[in-house]
């Protein structure tokens, strides 16, 4: 189901890139079949740069709506209870598979007599390079494989220092603990939401280039395109039309809350 849903999803994806191609090869190249061939080439060659940029990484997890508000809930569970909460909910998520032992800081979780650790650092700042180092002291003497640690959020530097370590670290933003984990084992925490009445600039881009969106701007772009061969003055049509179909290119990839664990993090 998977490999047909990201084969439709790589389909859409060069429909989008080729009709956007062919507004502007047909616009300055006014022989058929040459404009074709170099929408063609343009294509694929746009779609290996989106790949590199925003797949190369493997970050992707297409939460929906509904479940980015929950891991939100979730994680402000975590850090407006005390530290307690977090180590019992992991302990006894883990026990229903593993053979599982836990501290005042993190849980032991153990297979084939190999062990991983996983260090809650819930907070409403970033992770910062100290908790890391702290986390990695603290559990060394364990020799875990892996330390898992699940947080609210993470700087990219912050990533690129645990992965200097000795010990093999990964670290969990809160979309990735809800997929990676909870989802899972299908055992979630209590949900706490914080109510927020202002609109951002952020949330107002992220409404607006929500994956939802997609549909709204090719439709939109498509009947533009089509009034733009009938119009006399069609070139406002066609870069309307063109940047209703970047909007609908980039609300289809939008990375913004999906991120993926390239491995199962518990092997």
């Amino acid at each position: 189901m998977k490999t047909i849903y990201k084969a439709i999803s790589k389909v859409f994806r060069l429909f989008i890139i080729f009709l956007i191609s062919l507004i502007w090869c047909r616009y300055f190249i006014s022989d058929f079949t040459i404009s074709i061939t170099a929408t063609i080439i343009a294509t694929f060659l746009i779609d290996a740069i989106i790949s590199l940029v925003f797949y190369s990484k493997n970050k992707k997890l297409n939460l929906k709506n509904s479940e980015i508000c929950k891991a939100e809930n979730y994680c402000n569970k975590f850090i407006f209870s005390e530290k307690s909460y977090s180590i019992n909910f992991f302990y006894n998520l883990f026990l229903k598979k593993y053979k599982t032992t836990k501290t005042t800081k993190f849980v032991i979780i153990e297979k084939n007599n190999i062990k991983n650790i996983i260090y809650p650092i819930f907070k409403l700042e970033d992770l910062c390079y100290e908790d890391v180092i702290t986390a990695y002291n603290s559990v060394k003497k364990y020799k875990p494989q892996k330390l898992i640690i699940c947080v609210n959020k993470a700087n990219t530097n912050v990533v690129n220092i645990a992965n200097m370590l000795e010990i093999k670290t990964i670290i969990l933003d809160k979309f990735q603990t809800y997929q990676s984990i909870f989802k899972q084992f299908e055992t979630y925490p209590e949900e706490y939401a914080i109510k927020t009445e202002k609109t951002t600039l952020k949330t107002l881009l992220e409404y607006s280039l929500n994956k939802k969106r997609t549909k709204g701007y090719l439709l939109a772009s498509i009947i533009l395109l089509f009034s733009g061969m009938i119009v006399k003055y069609n070139l406002y049509y066609l870069i309307v039309s063109s940047l209703l179909l970047l909007l609908a290119l980039f609300s289809f990839i939008n990375p913004k809350y999906n991120k993926k664990i390239k491995e199962n993090i518990f092997d």
